[in-house]
């Protein structure tokens, strides 16, 4: 899809302190091995800090920076992919009482690492209404709890073990706000388009029974475990289903690519899910031709993977840093569980004030 007016007008993340990858190695939480060939530096950590406030955090300074009131917000979307509190509690609603406070729709998605983008190609439409302004994008994590078993301080860096990721991945916590609006601000989005393969749903459940779910001490959540699992049953089909994730991948960026009538050799940097190594970035960005230095390795090892943050918060990164200015164009990419997809081109306008 490309919009006809999709703008860009606020953002912000929200970064806890980082420990350092050697030190969880040091606490026996991260494997020595994984340590040195994993790449990842560090990784955010919130401790008991709700998801949902760090969304309030982001979500506040997000409008501030936007310089777009409150009451011309039309719609709130809450983006996620870990437990966010109580059973049966909600917490977009948590964040449009405390930020809002007028009552919008406010929506969660559980569209995995994905779910960024699903949310910025909603409220696309959404915006294309008549008569409605803006919209405010937040999505939160906290990986210090097990859906399983509880609180686990090694969840973050053992939840990927025997599983073929390409990235070794490590999760941060953070939480990341965007205010859209089809009236003006420093970015446009040229075109946006998300898909599903839902053919993929089988390698994320493993042997995990559908329902109900696994739960207790000797059933931690390992999603390389679960992969490992699919493998077995089904030898020679997880190298399999990473080839159509990444081709698949590959195919929705070149669309939107031409949909915002802009060649790769003309993509100053490109946002993605945070990695380890450069092997990762190779297999995301040499299909497109895109050199992986365009990425974002050094910021996001650093951080590890932030779940539904990564893009937004490497946004800001290269905002506040001077890596992006006007004239430049920034593709986005997202893959989450499931599998869901998404991808975006935005051109930056003009270096928002904020960001000097």
């Amino acid at each position: 899809m490309r919009p006809d007016a999709l703008f860009l007008a606020g953002l912000a993340a929200y970064l806890p302190p980082v420990l350092s990858a050697e030190t969880a190695a040091a606490r026996g939480w991260y494997d020595p091995d994984n340590l040195h060939h994993d790449g990842w530096t560090g990784a955010a950590v919130a401790g008991d800090t709700p998801p949902a406030e760090m969304a309030v955090h982001a979500a506040r300074t997000a409008l501030a920076r936007s310089g777009v009131p409150a009451t011309d917000l039309d719609l709130l979307l809450y983006a996620d992919t870990f437990p966010q509190g109580p059973h049966c509690w909600c917490p977009q609603h948590h964040v449009e009482r405390l930020v809002v406070g007028r009552g919008i729709p406010a929506i969660e998605l559980r569209q995995g690492c994905a779910g960024m983008l699903d949310a910025l190609d909603l409220a696309a439409a959404y915006l294309a209404v008549p008569g409605r302004r803006a919209a405010l994008l937040t999505g939160a994590d906290n990986f210090g709890v097990d859906p399983a078993t509880g609180p686990d301080p090694a969840l973050r860096w053992r939840y990927a073990d025997n599983g073929n990721t390409h990235r070794g991945s490590v999760l941060g916590d953070a939480a990341t706000a965007a205010v859209l609006s089809n009236r003006g601000g420093f970015a446009r989005v040229l075109s946006i388009a998300t898909r599903s393969l839902s053919e993929l749903e089988e390698l994320y459940r493993g042997g995990e029974p559908m329902f109900p779910p696994a739960h207790g001490p000797d059933r931690p959540f390992r999603l390389g475990r679960r992969f490992a699992d699919y493998d077995r049953q089904h030898p020679g089909a997880l190298s399999q289903a990473l080839t159509r994730l990444g081709d698949a991948r590959t195919d929705l960026a070149r669309q939107v690519l031409a949909e915002a009538e802009l060649p790769a050799d003309r993509v100053t940097r490109v946002l993605h899910v945070f990695a380890g190594t450069e092997r990762y970035l190779k297999h995301l960005l040499d299909p497109l031709g895109i050199d992986p230095a365009r990425g974002l390795l050094e910021f996001g090892r650093g951080l590890g993977h932030l779940g539904v943050g990564d893009q937004l918060a490497g946004l800001e990164h290269l905002l506040l840093t001077g890596q992006v200015g006007p004239g430049d164009h920034v593709l986005m990419m997202a893959n989450g569980t499931g599998a869901s997809l998404g991808c975006a081109v935005l051109a930056i306008d003009e270096r928002p004030e904020w960001a000097w």
